[in-house]
């Protein structure tokens, strides 16, 4: 097979040298037989690391259990809240340099409490973690619409949430940060919202698990949204099992998220069972494994 290779590689040189284009090329690896796939970055949620939510301390514990990012909490308030605190946000950046560790978003976790649609400082906190996230470099931040910030079969909220979305989505277009919107919406209710606000820095956040419960063929969700590169970020969740135990068929959300081309982050949530270091341990394994 080495002797194969460098056979290879001496013709593919001299063809390029030549100008010539060898017929559907896809890679050395795929020319020998050998299966090409995405290698997707794995994180997790700094509420699932027990005791580390809105904590710089949070990149090592998760470091040691195998994952390479970290999802942080914006709060309201705490001893490392990233609200209005330029001090705590350097903090952040240099524990996850120095840990060498990633974070892919940061998640505004309290709009479940206090309603994006409905609270009157909700768009002053979500200006402030836009700053928060360019100190620390951060493309996406989840705005979570659960609990009493849900959105299904609330129309006067879904409008009022259109209207704030419009006047958030130029600070985030200039600062390149996109808004991830995670709901319990369907992949048709989404899509409505998306082009009222009329602009790309809003996506999806897509829960894998919050969707099954929903009732929704969440492959068919993932290749629509996907085809029209909606999807932010992904969330690998279970309710109730460690990922290699899921119920959902994570290969074959492998497979979709392969199809639509998604390129972004995957970051466990819950699927805990039993200890929750050793489930997010073996969360970490399983997730890099089945999709690296």
């Amino acid at each position: 097979m080495a002797s194969n290779r460098r056979t290879f590689l001496k013709t593919a040189t001299a063809c390029a040298a030549a100008g010539m284009v060898l017929p559907h090329f896809r890679g050395i690896s795929h020319l020998f037989g050998e299966e090409q796939q995405r290698a997707y970055k794995v994180g997790i949620c700094d509420w699932d690391l027990r005791g580390f939510t809105a904590n710089p301390d949070s990149f090592e514990v998760a470091k040691e259990l195998g994952f390479q990012g970290v999802e942080l909490s914006y709060t309201l308030e705490g001893l490392f809240t990233l609200r209005n605190s330029e001090k705590n946000r350097e903090l952040y950046r240099e524990a996850a340099q120095k840990s060498q560790m990633e974070i892919p978003s940061v998640a505004m976790g309290l709009l479940n409490e206090h309603p994006f649609a409905r609270e009157d400082d909700a768009e002053s906190w979500v200006l402030d973690c836009m700053e928060a996230m360019h100190t620390l470099e951060v493309k996406r931040v989840l705005l979570a619409f659960f609990g009493n910030g849900e959105l299904k079969d609330r129309p006067e909220d879904q409008k009022s949430a259109i209207e704030k979305l419009k006047r958030l989505v130029p600070h985030a277009e200039k600062l390149g940060i996109t808004l991830a919107i995670e709901t319990y919406l369907n992949a048709e209710e989404h899509l409505r919202i998306i082009d009222a606000v009329g602009s790309d820095a809003v996506k999806i956040y897509y829960d894998v698990q919050n969707m099954t419960n929903k009732g929704y063929d969440i492959f068919e969700e993932i290749e629509t949204l996907g085809k029209k590169k909606l999807i932010a970020q992904v969330h690998l969740k279970d309710d109730n099992h460690r990922l290699e135990n899921s119920v959902i068929d994570l290969k074959r959300v492998r497979d979709s998220l392969e199809k639509v081309e998604y390129s972004g982050w995957l970051v466990v949530e819950s699927a805990v069972n039993g200890d929750w270091k050793e489930s997010q341990s073996a969360n970490a394994a399983f997730a890099r494994k089945l999709f690296s």
